[in-house]
């Protein structure tokens, strides 16, 4: 076996450092093309994307690390999503009625406000039903003999319970603790 010339080496040397040429060449543009996307992810701003393209193809390593810092931390399509997560929440509170009287949180079948007792709803006379206050029939049975002004309270399902009767004093027991001398 016998070793190879320094021409050889020279050659196969050259190839190996082609190829590594051509590989970090195209890592770097990749970074480039990388750090663009990336910022049009991130921003709708032109110049802001085209800088970013730029510090990562004048800088190659430091570059892309000064991109790391400075770019925005979400892109735009996780602030839409996270601006549509919020205004849901704002939605759910909105929707939620409200005591016209102390402005708590209320039931929508409550016919009293349990904090001020301001009345909320009225029962129509016929099949119970709730209705708002200002109507003057009621929608579920067809009623038109509902008073607006008067609100009638609807018998709860549960019976009041009856009073205990009061205990018997016994006539005939002597106190206690006390002898006759």
């Amino acid at each position: 076996m016998s070793l190879p010339t320094l021409d050889t080496l020279i050659s196969y040397l050259t190839i190996v450092a082609a190829i590594m040429g051509a590989l970090l060449a195209a890592l770097w543009l990749s970074l480039i093309i990388w750090a663009f996307r990336d910022m049009r992810a991130r921003s709708r701003d032109p110049f802001a994307q085209l800088l970013a393209a730029l510090l990562v193809a004048a800088l190659p390593v430091v570059g892309i690390v000064i991109y790391f810092i400075l770019r925005p931390p979400e892109t735009l399509a996780e602030a839409y999503e996270r601006a549509l997560e919020e205004e849901a929440l704002l939605q759910e509170i909105e929707e939620r009625p409200h005591c016209p009287g102390c402005s708590r949180v209320i039931n929508d079948k409550w016919l009293l406000c349990p904090h001020c007792h301001t009345r909320l709803k009225k029962a129509c006379p016929d099949c119970n039903s709730l209705l708002e206050l200002q109507w003057n029939l009621c929608p579920y049975c067809g009623n038109h003999a509902v008073d607006p002004y008067k609100a009638n309270v609807v018998d709860t399902a549960v019976p009041a319970p009856n009073p205990l009767p009061e205990p018997e004093a016994p006539e005939d027991v002597e106190p206690v603790g006390e002898t006759e001398l």
